[in-house]
């Protein structure tokens, strides 16, 4: 077993019992071997996402405060959680005109080229940095003295990458995933030529997003989607409304009324 997120979508007036509303929309997901096979999905979830790149979303600047956003719910299974409140900025959902999905591949590749050049220009300037498998290497030699902590402390300690660590911390990636440029800069950015370096950036750099969505389909890991009302995907009578792909889901989001209600849960799967 293993954990997944998963973006629920509600109606609005669902929003005077998000929890409730979302136990009903994952229900025909839950394990009980009653059906088949592909609708046994889930033995727990919790309403999760408002702390920074915790899997949740963006709010659009402005609206960080309105009392309509969705925050962590407690547990339904460890009577001492609590409540955990958002991060400025998060949220664990909310109505979806509340969140900030102007996150786009074209910007990703704007910046990583930018960061590309930026790169060269300050490798002009500093010392050439040793590659980390010069710290880790020591460290295995000599681990009773030499921590890894020590070891990646000395690595992004050098004067290249700690300017460069400098500079990125400057761009508006918080909108992006949590990876996106935040690879090891020798081997990424210092390595690769523009082209390639911008494309293996921008590959990762916008979420990806499971969906349960309004009329019941469950889309994971990109691929077709079940339809929770039908005994099985075998014995379905109904077309998919999305195609295969996590772009069709980032489609479907955005083209949803503004007041629908999108919820971040994690689930064990």
């Amino acid at each position: 077993m293993a954990g997944m997120s998963i973006t629920v979508c509600l109606p609005a007036h669902e929003a005077v019992r998000v929890e409730a509303a979302v136990a009903d929309a994952m229900a025909p997901f839950e394990i009980d071997y009653t059906r088949g096979d592909e609708l046994d999905i889930w033995d727990a979830w919790r309403i999760t996402g408002g702390t920074v790149h915790g899997g949740g979303f963006n709010v659009l600047p402005g609206h960080e405060r309105d009392s309509r956003l969705i925050h962590e719910f407690p547990s339904r299974w460890l009577t001492d959680s609590t409540t955990t409140p958002n991060a400025f900025g998060w949220c664990a959902g909310g109505p979806r005109e509340l969140l900030d999905f102007s996150a786009s591949q074209e910007e990703a590749a704007e910046l990583a080229e930018a960061a590309w050049r930026q790169w060269r220009k300050l490798a002009a300037e500093l010392p050439a940095p040793r590659r980390s498998e010069f710290y880790h290497a020591r460290q295995q030699v000599d681990p009773g003295t030499y921590s890894s902590e020590q070891a990646s402390a000395d690595y992004y300690g050098q004067p290249l990458v700690r300017a460069f660590e400098d500079y990125r911390q400057t761009l508006p990636t918080d909108r992006y995933s949590w990876a996106f440029l935040r690879t090891d800069p020798i081997v990424t950015v210092g390595s690769l030529g523009r082209e390639e370096f911008v494309a293996s950036a921008v590959e990762d750099a916008l979420p990806s997003r499971n969906l349960l969505s309004l009329e019941g389909w469950w889309y994971e890991d990109g691929y077709s989607g079940i339809h929770g009302a039908c005994h099985s995907p075998a014995d379905c009578p109904h077309k998919p409304e999305l195609t295969a792909g996590y772009d069709h889901i980032d489609r479907y989001l955005t083209a949803l009324p503004g007041d629908t209600l999108l919820v971040n849960v994690h689930c064990h799967v």
